[in-house]
């Protein structure tokens, strides 16, 4: 699955000759597993965990400090859910029937998972900073949890 690896690699690796990630790292983790790791939208880095046995791309304890079965964590599970509805715009819009969804909390981390064919690779990839994205410019920043960007990402009160 060197393949799938490199081709994935290859997507997240265009975003950073861009410039919009940065300190872009890649890093073997071993059992078919790669790790991405980078700064984008908070002080914080993200890590974006490839299986390439299963395949499946892991947003790798993308939201901290919210509790199992909190109200948070039910409406970030509805807003990903939220994302595959018609009515929005192609580009903003999750491919349920090419991509699985699922949230998982441990020990008070969400982290997302996005199942995905083989060939889908660099799509899935494209769709995790998509959905990315939206987590924190429509989930986080435009939903009530302004504290929580403070507290735990310390974006600016204003």
């Amino acid at each position: 699955m060197q393949e799938l690896a490199k081709a994935v690699r290859t997507e997240l690796q265009g975003y950073a000759d861009r410039g919009i990630f940065q300190k872009f790292a890649v890093r073997d983790a071993g059992g078919g597993v790669v790790e991405f790791c980078f700064n984008w939208l908070a002080e914080a880095p993200f890590y974006l965990r490839l299986n390439t046995n299963k395949p499946e791309l892991e947003l790798k304890d993308v939201l901290p400090s919210v509790p199992f079965r909190s109200e948070m964590d039910k409406a970030l599970r509805k807003f990903i859910v939220s994302r595959s509805d018609e009515a929005l715009p192609d580009h903003r819009r999750l491919d349920a029937s090419r991509f699985d969804f699922t949230c998982r909390n441990r020990q008070g981390k969400l982290s997302i998972r996005i199942g995905f064919a083989p060939h889908d690779g660099p799509a899935a990839a494209k769709t995790a900073i998509n959905l990315l994205h939206e987590i924190f410019n429509n989930f986080l920043l435009e939903g009530p949890y302004q504290n929580y960007m403070v507290e735990v990402f310390n974006v600016p009160e204003e």
